[in-house]
């Protein structure tokens, strides 16, 4: 069978004397160890940053103007606003960054990304418990969202797949065990 190859390049050897796979045998081996749900995830995160980047545009277009009409009645001077409106680029600014690198990390299974996104999704799920508990109102969809990648970046698989395990975490917890 001299025409036929193996299907994976990294689990045929070496090629010559010393050789390592190609980067785009890594490349493949790395798409088909990430899971689809981290797919999602990561899209997810990044139609968050471009959600938080509009925000942040028209924030920056016409600040004072869009709190005046969120605010409508308040009698605030306008270093009220200005400061309002300086407090809210930085805070959208950030979260648009967050978000995009979670994205992207989590794209590229970095454990960098992994903590991103929790670090995200927990924020979310403050501000939505926080919006329930003092307006009665919650963001239903978003909320449950949030709640979904808590739980499916917190199974096992997926915090192996992203090299986070329990003995790199708390050594003390499992030194009974082999």
């Amino acid at each position: 069978m001299e025409g036929s190859a193996p299907l994976d390049p990294a689990a045929a050897g070496p090629t010559g004397t010393g050789s390592a796979p190609t980067p785009a045998a890594v490349a493949a081996s790395a798409r088909a160890r990430r899971p689809a749900v981290v797919t999602i995830l990561a899209v997810v995160q990044l139609l968050s940053a471009t959600a938080y980047g509009l925000i942040l545009a028209i924030l920056l277009v016409d600040g004072p103007a869009v709190l005046d009409a969120l605010a409508a009645g308040s009698s605030d001077g306008p270093s009220a606003i200005d400061l309002e409106t300086a407090a809210l680029v930085v805070i959208v600014g950030g979260f648009c960054v967050a978000a995009l690198a979670a994205g992207i990390l989590l794209l590229r299974m970095r454990q960098l990304g992994w903590t991103i996104t929790m670090l995200l999704a927990g924020l979310s799920l403050g501000a939505s418990i926080y919006a329930w508990w003092t307006d009665g109102t919650a963001l239903s969809i978003w909320l449950l969202v949030q709640i979904v990648t808590v739980f499916y970046l917190n199974q096992r698989q997926v915090r192996e797949a992203f090299g986070i395990s329990r003995r790199e975490a708390g050594g003390a917890l499992d030194q009974g065990r082999p």
